[in-house]
């Protein structure tokens, strides 16, 4: 088997066609995103670098590493190809390549036997354990949303105002307290991440929609943002939920993601399902999922391999 590199943003439709239909092949996720979706992932990212092989119309790979040291791998095999060393090929060139760029360790996921045994084989350890779920939207229950006394809710599409990107920054920030599979680092989130974020998704084609909670000085207390593809499109994925810490336990999570919920629902009557990721042990944001009416679908395994 013939593997290449490619590079994505360079790279004709054809090719890029063949990767998404290899993940399709290989998701758990019904309905699988579109072309028009995945092209637009394939060629624009926001930070760090992305390298990408293919092994004929079988097998794919990709290295994605962002600066300090947040490094993820994702290893494809179309399953009537599996068993047939071409995962084993491709990890190779993936092992090359991060060693040629200093990287010290990747993670990955898998979600069934054979995955874990390849991620065994490989060397790799089993970290942190990604609960996938989803809600449909005209199924469940989105009564109107009640913060505490001297809070309020702001929805925008698009980018944040500038009298507040600051602040919604430093609540964005809040996240980077959450665990990453093998204590990797992720880049420090300020304005101008959120800003360059904000001009990836606007680059794919991807509406970006934002709820937060405001305190009476004007301070971001918690936000939840999700992205959508223009209509028709059926599926829209959550990005990030966060409370700053003096914020916490007041409800305010939940009350931005109902409040974000109702919203896409009246605003985008398309939209039927909303898909989210939390890692397992993040068991408030997951109980604020629960009690919004998502239902897991699946749960990903996270093995960090150190070369």
């Amino acid at each position: 088997m013939v593997i290449r590199e490619i590079d994505p943003r360079s790279a004709p439709d054809e090719e890029l066609l063949t990767i998404h239909r290899i993940e399709e092949a290989c998701s758990h996720e019904r309905p699988f995103r579109n072309f028009e979706l995945s092209r637009s992932y394939y060629r624009v990212w926001s930070e760090g670098n992305r390298r990408w092989w293919l092994a004929g119309d079988v097998g794919v790979a990709v290295l994605m590493t962002v600066p300090p040291s947040f490094n993820y791998v994702q290893i494809l095999v179309r399953p009537e190809a599996c068993r047939g060393g071409i995962g084993t090929e491709l990890l190779a060139h993936v092992v090359a390549a991060a060693r040629s760029e200093g990287v010290a360790s990747f993670f990955a996921h898998h979600h069934d036997a054979a995955g874990a045994a390849f991620a065994r084989k490989a060397g790799a350890v089993e970290d942190q354990r990604d609960v996938h779920a989803e809600i449909r939207l005209r199924d469940v229950d989105l009564p109107e949303p009640v913060v505490p006394s001297g809070w309020r809710l702001l929805s925008w599409t698009g980018p944040a105002p500038d009298d507040l990107v600051a602040s919604y920054a430093r609540a964005r920030a809040a996240i980077d307290d959450a665990p990453t599979p093998g204590d990797m680092a992720m880049t420090p989130i300020d304005v101008a991440w959120v800003r360059q974020m904000e001009a990836t998704a606007a680059a794919r084609g991807r509406e970006s929609r934002v709820t937060v909670a405001i305190d009476a000085d004007g301070v971001v207390g918690a936000f939840t943002d999700l992205r959508v593809s223009p209509p028709p499109s059926p599926v829209a994925t959550t990005d990030d939920t966060a409370t700053i810490s003096e914020a916490r336990n007041r409800g305010l999570a939940y009350a931005v993601k109902l409040e974000l919920l109702r919203r896409l629902r009246e605003e985008r009557p398309d939209v039927e399902v909303v898909r989210t990721v939390n890692a397992e042990h993040n068991h408030a944001m997951r109980a604020v999922n629960t009690k919004l009416g998502f239902v897991p679908t699946a749960v990903l395994t996270t093995a960090v391999l150190t070369l």
